[in-house]
């Protein structure tokens, strides 16, 4: 497996510098006009606009019409709205991508279906609570859902919480017999990233490795982490761990330690989500241990596989499922200037995505599609345009 992996990424670097060359010949089912793509963004954080930027640099390659517009209210109803806004619009998108909102998606769906839009989600699961209206996978019961990416952020909250079990013994936090205690800081209510990396939290602090003391929302806030941290450390003085389900919230709990004379990295380990740039600045000041993320990506190739899917290549074609998962990645002090590679938009925009294509590369369309291997690629990519 990880040979047929190291010989696909190959494959994909040794095509950026060849696309001009490759088979472009149209599928007979391919539309003849370019894709008009929005994405709706979550939120205006910091992570989102690394998102949306990633994707720009994407549509330039593909040649896609794509347009972002941020939920300001931050909320599952204030989603709703600007769904509808864009579906009324005189000339509507070709397509929708949209992250999974608790309680509304199966309403999204069903708008864009009656307005022949077409809806690809990503970077969350599927709720249960939603699967009996839409189905377990796209295309089962609503055909305008033409597909679903989705990072495993319930192996990464398992995977955060262990490294961070794992770092507090190296540094003694604890006695080699004794539980490491957890404090946590969660997302909000109608987020199915917060609540899956949550669940995988508590799978993995059972009590015999690591301890979970108390949970606190935070919502995707800085400041709320900061203040919600602060009361954390103050009713637990023993906390040897800060798991928290995004970078900025982390931020947040550091800001909240030093206030309380404890120095991260040192006193207590903090561990979050997102490969936010300022994140791997504290990677790099030894406060911040790690951070799991690559998910920035996710949106890139959401659109790579719409722009493919509108071009006659559809990336369910060989039987598989539309719906697909990848794995998140580590930064830590080991691979962080790697990982900061990856972030620079320089090298974003020095790569030729078209390389990742089955449009461009009749090569590629003999080969399944992957999210992890496209995933691998893309990282492999841009790490080779940082020199590494």
């Amino acid at each position: 497996m990880v040979l047929r992996v190291v010989l696909m990424i190959s494959l994909f670097l040794g095509t950026v510098s060849r696309v001009a060359d490759a088979d472009t010949l149209p599928n007979p089912s391919a539309s003849d006009t370019l894709p008009n793509v929005v994405f709706l963004s979550p939120d205006t954080s910091r992570f989102w606009h690394m998102v949306a930027g990633f994707m720009e640099q994407v549509a330039a390659d593909l040649e896609v019409e794509f347009d972002v517009l941020f939920d300001e209210g931050r909320h599952r109803l204030s989603y709703l709205k600007l769904v509808q806004q864009v579906l009324s619009r005189e000339e509507k998108p070709d397509y929708l991508i949209i992250m999974w909102k608790e309680q509304v998606t199966a309403q999204i769906l069903d708008y864009a279906r009656r307005q022949s839009v077409k809806v690809f989600s990503f970077n969350t699961a599927v709720p249960e609570a939603a699967r009996e209206k839409v189905g377990s996978a796209p295309r089962e019961k609503m055909e305008n859902w033409i597909g679903h990416l989705g990072v495993d952020n319930v192996s990464g909250g398992q995977l955060l919480a262990r490294m961070l079990d794992q770092r507090a013994r190296v540094l003694n936090l604890v006695r080699s017999d004794e539980p490491v205690p957890v404090v946590a800081l969660t997302g909000t209510l109608d987020s199915s990233a917060a609540r899956d990396r949550s669940l995988g939290l508590l799978e993995a602090t059972d009590g015999a490795g690591s301890e979970l003391l108390q949970s606190v929302r935070a919502d995707w806030s800085e400041l709320e982490a900061r203040d919600k941290t602060s009361v954390l450390l103050r009713r637990y003085p023993n906390t040897a761990a800060i798991w928290s389900a995004s970078d900025g919230m982390a931020l947040g709990a550091m800001d909240a330690a030093r206030r309380a004379g404890l120095r991260p990295g040192n006193d207590l380990v903090v561990g979050g989500i997102d490969w936010e740039p300022e994140a791997l600045a504290a990677i790099r000041a030894g406060d911040l241990y790690v951070s799991l993320g690559r998910h920035f990506m996710g949106g890139g190739l959401a659109l790579l596989l719409v722009h493919d899917y509108h071009r006659g290549y559809d990336f369910a074609d060989s039987g598989q499922s539309a719906s697909m998962h990848y794995q998140f990645k580590a930064a830590t002090a080991d691979n962080v200037d790697d990982i900061a590679h990856m972030l620079a938009p320089e090298n974003w925009k020095a790569v030729d995505f078209r390389a990742f294509s089955r449009v461009f590369n009749s090569q590629l369309r003999e080969v399944p599609v992957s999210a992890e291997r496209l995933m691998d690629g893309f990282s492999a990519a841009l790490m080779k345009q940082g020199g590494r």
